[in-house]
C-alpha cells in the first residue's frame, strides 16, 4: 500500500459486522485480487474465508456487501480464500530441494576425489549444527519439533545479546519457562540437550487461546553467547541493518529452515485472523501483515524483510501460514512487546582489541590410521576461519588441515581433513577461530 493511501485499517464495528457472516475467518486492508488480473493496485477491504463458495449456496444474510464505506471512501470488498491457517513449526515435514517454494538448490562444485561427496552435500543443509549459526537455520525448544533462527544477534534494551524467533518455536507456545534450553538444530533435525544447546530462553510474548483472545505477537528472545550466532543470514547477501514497516504490493524476502530463501508480495496489513496451534487450540491475532505464500512448516521464526545494497531491513516476524498465504507480526509490534532490538555487527560481538570468535564445532572418532573429511560452514567470505583438531583420548595423535573450500550464495564452506597418525582408535574435537 503506497504512502498516498489514507485508509490503513478496518474499523472495529465494520470488522464485527463482517465476522458475523458465515465462513469469514479474517479481514484487513490490502489490494484487490481478481481472477483475470491477479493482484491489482486497487485498495480493498480484504475479507478472508477458508474456502470460497458460490453466492447461490449462501443464505441471503451471509452475502457480503460489494463495497464498504470507510472514512467517507467507498472501498470494494474482496473475498480471498486463505485455507486453514496454522502456526508453522515443523510437522512431519523435512526440508526438500524439491519444495516448490525453494529458490536455491545446493550443487557442490568439484571436490577432492577422497572426499565423501554425499556427506558434503548433506552438510550444506539448514538442518545441520552450525557454530556460529547464521539466521535461517533449524532451532527449537526441546519440546518442539523445529522452527527457524530468525535474526542475526540483537542487543536488547537491557544490553543482552539475543536472537529472535517465535514463542511457539522457543517457548513451546507458552509451556516453557525462562532459562529453558534452545537447540540448534531443533529436536526434529537431531538436536539434543546439552550437546546442541545454542542459548537459553530469555523472554516470550503471551498467547491467549480461545475465542476471547486478542493476541498481538508470537515472539521470543533467546539469549546467546557471542560465539554461537553469526551476523549473516543464510543464503542472503546482507546482514540485518534495521527495521521498517511493510508496504502492501511490495516484494519481500525471508530465509527459513524448510523452504530456504523465498520472496513474495505483502498483500494486506492490519489483518485479524485465528491461527490453529494444534492441541493448544485456536488463538486469535490482530494487526498482522499478510504475504503471498512464502513459507511452510518449520519456517516459523524467520524474519521477513527487504534487501538493499546497504543491508537487510526486517519488516515482519513470520509465524503462521496456509497453502494460500503467509502471516507475520510487524516488527514495530514485536518491539512494543520486547523493547527496542538493535541489530549487532561483528565488532559488537567481541572486544575491539580482539576481533576473533572461537568455539567448538564438532566431535567424533577415528579408527586406527583412519582419515576422514567433513564440511563446515557457511561463513561469510569476509571472515577468515582456521580449524584445529584436538585428540580427546589418551595417546591420540590426530592431524587436522583444511583440504579445500567451496563457495556459494550462502558463504564459504571448509572441507577439514582429519588424519589419525596412530595405530589405535582416537576421539577428537574440532575447534575453529573466526577472524573478523
Amino acid at each position: 500500500m503506497n504512502d498516498t493511501v489514507g485508509i490503513q485499517d478496518v474499523p472495529a464495528d465494520v470488522r464485527r459486522e463482517l465476522e458475523e457472516h458465515a465462513n469469514v475467518v479474517g479481514e484487513g486492508i490490502g489490494l484487490e485480487r481478481t481472477e483475470a488480473e491477479g493482484l491489482t493496485d486497487r485498495v480493498a477491504v480484504v475479507v478472508l474465508v477458508e474456502e470460497k463458495v458460490e453466492a447461490s449456496e449462501l443464505d441471503e444474510d451471509d452475502l457480503l456487501p460489494e463495497t464498504i464505506e470507510i472514512d467517507g471512501e467507498e472501498l470494494p470488498v474482496d473475498v480471498q480464500e486463505v485455507g486453514v491457517v496454522t502456526a508453522q513449526e515443523a510437522v512431519e515435514v523435512a526440508p526438500s530441494e524439491a519444495d516448490p517454494l525453494a529458490v536455491h538448490d545446493v550443487v557442490p562444485l568439484e571436490m577432492d576425489e577422497d572426499a565423501d561427496v554425499q556427506t558434503a552435500v548433506e552438510g550444506f543443509g539448514r538442518v545441520k549444527k552450525m557454530r556460529p549459526a547464521p539466521g535461517g537455520v533449524s532451532i527449537g525448544h526441546p519440546a518442539v519439533t523445529a522452527g527457524t533462527l530468525g535474526s542475526s544477534p540483537l542487543r536488547t534494551r537491557h544490553g543482552k545479546t539475543v536472537f529472535l524467533t517465535n514463542n511457539h518455536v522457543a517457548a513451546a507456545s507458552g509451556d516453557a519457562k525462562v532459562g529453558d534450553p534452545v537447540l540448534q538444530p531443533g529436536r526434529f533435525d537431531g538436536g539434543a540437550d546439552p550437546a546442541d544447546r545454542i542459548g537459553t530462553l530469555l523472554e516470550f510474548s503471551t498467547i491467549t487461546f480461545g475465542s476471547n483472545g486478542r493476541n498481538v505477537s508470537d515472539s521470543a528472545l533467546v539469549e546467546i553467547a557471542p560465539d554461537h550466532v553469526q551476523t549473516d543470514l543464510f543464503e542472503l547477501q546482507e546482514d540485518i541493518r534495521g527495521w521498517e514497516g511493510a508496504v502492501v504490493g511490495q516484494f519481500y524476502t525471508k530465509t527459513g529452515r524448510t523452504t530456504g530463501v523465498t520472496r513474495g508480495r505483502c498483500t494486506a496489513r492490519n489483518v485479524n485472523i485465528g491461527v490453529n496451534f494444534g492441541s493448544k487450540g485456536i488463538a486469535n491475532f490482530v494487526g498482522l501483515d499478510m504475504f503471498e505464500r512464502m513459507s511452510a512448516g518449520g519456517d516459523s521464526g524467520s524474519v521477513i524483510g527487504i534487501e538493499r545494497p546497504e543491508g537487510f531491513y526486517g519488516t515482519s516476524l513470520l509465524f503462521a501460514g496456509s497453502t494460500q498465504a503467509t502471516f507475520a507480526i510487524p516488527m514495530s509490534t514485536v518491539q512494543q512487546v520486547h523493547g527496542r532490538l538493535v541489530p549487532m555487527t561483528s565488532h559488537d560481538l567481541v572486544e575491539a582489541e580482539d576481533l576473533r570468535i572461537a568455539g567448538h564445532i564438532a566431535s567424533g572418532s577415528l579408527a586406527a590410521s583412519e582419515t576422514k573429511y567433513q564440511w563446515f560452514g557457511p561463513w561469510d567470505p569476509k571472515y577468515e576461519v582456521d580449524f584445529t583438531v584436538h585428540p580427546t583420548s589418551n595417546g591420540g595423535y590426530i592431524r587436522g588441515s583444511v583440504d579445500s573450500l567451496y563457495r556459494n550464495q550462502a558463504g564459504t564452506y571448509y572441507l577439514v581433513k582429519m588424519e589419525n597418525r596412530q595405530n589405535v582408535a582416537a576421539n577428537y574435537d574440532v575447534r575453529y577461530v573466526v577472524r573478523r
